[in-house]
C-alpha cells in the first residue's frame, strides 16, 4: 500500500502499531525481568486468549535450556521492552519460569571464558 506522497509503506512504519497489538497496548511487564534473567518453559504451552507466533517462538526458545530475556528479544527481533511484556504474560499464564543460574566452580568459569574468547575470535 502506498502513502499519499507516493512512498510505499515499510516494515519500520508499521512496527509501532504492530508492537501495540502484540502487547495489547500494555507498556510495562507485570514481572521484574532483567536482560540476564534466565527463563525456562514449563511443560506444554497454555491456551492464551491471544497466543501469537512470537509467544510460541519464545516458548520454543526456552524449552530444554534456560534462555535470557536479551537472547529471546534478539532472536525474536523485538525491542526488549516489548519482549518483557510478552514474557511476563507467559509467566502469568504459568508457561515460563525463572531459572536460577547454577553456581560454577572456578574451572567452569575459566572454561566458559575461554569458550567466549574462542567464539569472539571466530567472529573476527
Amino acid at each position: 500500500m502506498a502513502a499519499l506522497d507516493g512512498r510505499s509503506w515499510t516494515r519500520e512504519s508499521a512496527e509501532g502499531p504492530a508492537h501495540y497489538l502484540l502487547t495489547g497496548g500494555e507498556t510495562r511487564p507485570t514481572r521484574d525481568l532483567r536482560f540476564e534473567t534466565l527463563l525456562t518453559a514449563r511443560g506444554p504451552a497454555p491456551l492464551l486468549g491471544s497466543r501469537t507466533p512470537e509467544a510460541e517462538q519464545a516458548l520454543s526458545l526456552c524449552r530444554g535450556q534456560p534462555t535470557t530475556v536479551a537472547e529471546i528479544a534478539a532472536l525474536l527481533d523485538l525491542p526488549v521492552q516489548i519482549t518483557k511484556v510478552l514474557l511476563a504474560r507467559l509467566m502469568d499464564a504459568d508457561a515460563l519460569a525463572v531459572t536460577e543460574p547454577k553456581d560454577r566452580t572456578p574451572d567452569e568459569h575459566v572454561t566458559l571464558l575461554e569458550a567466549v574468547r574462542d567464539g569472539l575470535v571466530r567472529m573476527l
